[in-house]
């Protein structure tokens, strides 16, 4: 096993006396004793700040590298590099985030910064779960809070944290370490800024496992605690998140305006990954509006998919090709909308929640072709995997949508059963969440 034991002063001495092929007597004159060196390289006499200056210009180094072993601007350099890396990845660069990642984290973690290494673990499970490696992410989330954080920094692996187990369709544990970090009493009140990112992570979950009244409550929350100060990107995640609520109550043009607001924030600070998933919240939108707005929901789905290709993930992607299929569903093209599912479907990955979406639309189109077995099972599929997430309305649609199979095929009793089934899969009291 590698020792991991930092360096003492008198271990830099001899190591680097030695590198600089400099005897005992050679470092000493004509200032010093060789005695005075051999105390001081067996660890029995500390050097005085006079013996490092001296020692240190004799081996080409500063008093504070050889008093430390840490490069005197090593920090500020570091710290540069970690803020280049959220710079990358806000703009959709994960390729180049991980090569400075990979020189960043091994140099924080030689010179004992724990005050970078605690963020470079955070940027990096941000980064593993961009690149779907979801396991990987909560194994590193997990590692940055053990370590030393900021508030903020705790903020944000604990939101990351959430958003991987929500990944996972582990609903109730996502919503569990989120609310278990606003409810410590080992702090002080959380600011503004951080309690409206912790809000607005909330509010994705809720409306996940079809608690829409909590989600309207954190969205509330959220623009309460932004309006008393917030940066760009969390105001812009803000409004999104209100804009969901108020497309969740019919309020289509408030809800439009909201996610405008977004989009126009997210702009200013060059976040095109966020500016593409704006776009295709307002395809959502459209979608849902009555009547629906399908050349506008086409517009921005098209804007959406020119920018995820240069900034997005595959999982990003998906959520597109969700949309996708919803749309050419509504245009009357079953054969598009299976097509689109099936590619959404292919690039879900771990995202669970998402692959059970697709299998939801696969059924509805394959139900609008007239292939009704194969409709019902991936609908059955569907169900099932939401059931056990705790996705109660998205449940409840699948069981909807297998009633009108069942009466179709002139199926009475069955039709029944998948009402009934749908009615259970709404009672709180069975939900995982």
């Amino acid at each position: 096993m590698l020792d991991s034991r930092p360096m003492s002063v008198s271990e830099r001495l001899r190591d680097l006396r030695t590198q600089a092929g400099l005897t005992k007597t050679a470092l000493a004159k004509p200032k010093y004793t060789v005695s005075y060196v051999s105390q001081i390289e067996a660890g029995r006499r500390s050097p005085s700040a006079q013996a490092l200056a001296f020692f240190a210009s004799r081996l080409a180094v500063t008093p504070h590298f050889l008093a430390t072993g840490v490069p005197e601007d090593i920090e500020d350099h570091l710290q540069y590099e970690l803020e280049r890396v959220r710079a990358e990845l806000r703009a959709g660069r994960p390729d180049k985030v991980s090569s400075i990642l990979e020189k960043l984290l091994p140099q924080a973690e030689r010179y004992e910064l724990v005050e970078i290494v605690g963020p470079a673990l955070v940027v990096k499970g941000e980064l593993l779960l961009l690149q779907d490696r979801v396991l990987d992410a909560i194994d590193t989330f997990e590692l940055a809070l053990e370590g030393e954080l900021t508030e903020s920094e705790q903020a944000k692996a604990t939101m990351g944290l959430a958003r991987a187990y929500r990944t996972t369709g582990d609903l109730q544990y996502a919503a569990g370490v989120v609310e278990a970090f606003m409810s410590r009493k080992d702090r002080g009140p959380l600011t503004p800024a951080i309690a409206a990112d912790l809000e607005s992570v909330l509010v994705s979950i809720y409306f996940e496992r079809g608690d829409v009244t909590r989600a309207e409550r954190s969205a509330r929350r959220a623009l309460e605690a932004a309006s008393k100060g917030s940066d760009l990107e969390v105001m812009a995640e803000v409004y999104w998140n209100a804009s969901r609520v108020l497309a969740e109550q019919r309020r289509w043009e408030e809800a439009l305006e909201y996610a405008t607001r977004a989009r126009v924030l997210s702009e200013e600070i060059e976040d095109f990954r966020s500016v593409a998933r704006l776009h295709n919240a307002y395809a959502f939108i459209c979608l849902e509006k009555d009547p629906p707005r399908l050349e506008d929901a086409d517009h921005h789905l098209t804007a959406a998919e020119e920018l995820l290709t240069k900034h997005g993930s595959k999982t990003d992607l998906a959520y597109l090709y969700t949309e996708r299929s919803r749309l050419a569903l509504m245009e009357g093209h079953p054969e598009d909308s299976l097509a689109f599912a099936e590619k959404a479907l292919e690039l879900a990955g771990s995202d669970e929640l998402e692959a059970a979406r697709c299998l939801f639309l696969m059924g509805r189109a394959l139900t609008e072709a007239g292939r009704r077995e194969w409709a019902r099972e991936a609908l059955e599929r569907a169900a099932k995997s939401f059931g056990l997430r705790g996705a109660r309305q998205q449940e409840a649609a699948c069981w909807r949508e297998l009633g009108k199979l069942a009466l179709i095929d002139g199926d009475p009793d069955r039709a029944i059963q998948s009402l009934l089934a749908g009615l259970d899969a709404l009672d709180p009291s069975r939900s995982r969440a």
